[in-house]
């Protein structure tokens, strides 16, 4: 906003100077027009020079002390030679072009100095201005207590209107602020949610669901892949392991191959070369096919599963199936949140989608699909 009001300012005096300036030397005649011809072209070289220093100063830093006082002392000057710039009849109405040079001063003062400053030049100006009728008239003022009564206005008006303008732009900055704090609260409340969904999910995957198969009777309470997979659950549960940001590109093919080989089933599955793609949905289709296949086992009552994978145009399709003795999607009680957390919100929150198609004696189909988008 003070970046605004000084070009604002700027551009208004070299405006009112360089145009009313140059057109009121059309009315001045004989041995007055040379004087203000150079009157008139020195006062636009140095408004010029002035406007180009408000300018190109940076932020909120105010004018310096030495080139307000250089900027009001030649305006004071030129508005004290009334005599020879403008016509005598122009003079003690208050109609000729010096009006409209000390109104915008004035005025545009008041929006690039502090407002002690900018009443402190408001009244400099109009002594100017005073100054310049009372030499042109002889003391003759006609009108001139009512254009200096307006000027004064000018600057309070001015003022006024900047202060409102400058806290109006505070209370906006307020707002904005607040609702940045708000918005960044909630996002970092969302990431914590999302952080603990993950992590329970974790937790279900791995030695939640190792247990119950230990409890079930699934797996030999000293098998050798047991113990394996109490190692691969522990390090997945590691505080350090987890804190550990993955690479921004991960090989799926590589990943779902040690995940079949590790799981409980076996798997028949053709894996790609390679498949790249983004660390996010990379591990999210890696832990869900390790959660249905681990499903698989606990409670399909085979031990084969089929795993494909499809990738076309930058759509991806994960399916994993079983030929075992199915089951009724809608009869899973709400507190089992296998599916629901470990694969279909899971892959929700990497910006796929997971579902499960299942019925009582046909097997179950895990579906995983996500897209570059």
């Amino acid at each position: 906003m003070l970046r605004i009001s000084r070009r604002w300012a700027a551009y208004s005096r070299l405006v009112v100077t360089v145009g009313c300036g140059s057109i009121g030397l059309f009315l001045v005649e004989g041995t007055r027009l040379l004087t203000a011809a150079i009157v008139t072209a020195g006062l636009i070289a140095w408004t010029l020079v002035f406007c180009l220093r408000l300018l190109r100063l940076p932020g909120g830093e105010p004018v310096g002390g030495l080139w307000l006082t250089a900027d009001l002392a030649v305006v004071c000057g030129v508005l004290a030679g009334q005599y020879w710039l403008i016509p005598p009849n122009s003079v003690p109405d208050g109609t000729g072009w010096m009006n409209a040079l000390v109104a915008m001063t004035i005025v545009s003062y008041q929006w690039h100095t502090s407002a002690r400053v900018g009443a402190l030049a408001a009244v400099l100006l109009v002594a100017g201005y005073w100054v310049g009728i009372e030499g042109a008239t002889g003391g003759e003022g006609g009108t001139w207590p009512a254009p200096a009564i307006w000027l004064l206005a000018d600057a309070v008006l001015s003022r006024g209107l900047f202060v409102m303008v400058r806290r109006g732009g505070r209370r906006a900055d307020e707002v904005l602020a607040a609702g940045d704090r708000e918005r960044a609260a909630a996002e970092v409340s969302r990431a914590r949610r999302a952080d603990e969904r993950e992590h329970l999910a974790t937790l279900h995957d791995t030695a939640a669901a190792t247990l119950l198969m230990v409890g079930q009777g699934t797996v030999p309470r000293r098998s050798e892949w047991l113990q394996q997979q109490a190692r691969r659950d522990l390090q997945m549960l590691d505080p350090e392991v987890r804190a550990v940001r993955p690479a921004p590109v991960l090989d799926l093919a590589t990943m779902l191959a040690e995940t079949t080989a590790a799981g409980g089933v076996a798997v028949s599955y053709r894996p790609p070369q390679t498949l790249m793609l983004p660390s996010m949905p990379a591990i999210a289709i890696r832990d869900s096919v390790r959660e249905a296949l681990a499903n698989v086992a606990r409670h399909a009552s085979v031990s084969e599963a089929d795993l494909s994978v499809q990738h076309d145009h930058g759509r991806l399709v994960v399916e994993i199936r079983d030929r075992g003795r199915g089951f009724d999607p809608s009869q899973v009680p709400l507190h089992r949140r296998g599916i629901a957390e470990s694969i279909v919100s899971r892959m929700h929150r990497a910006g796929g989608t997971g579902s499960v198609t299942s019925a009582p004696g046909r097997g179950t189909v895990v579906r995983l699909e996500w897209a570059d988008a």
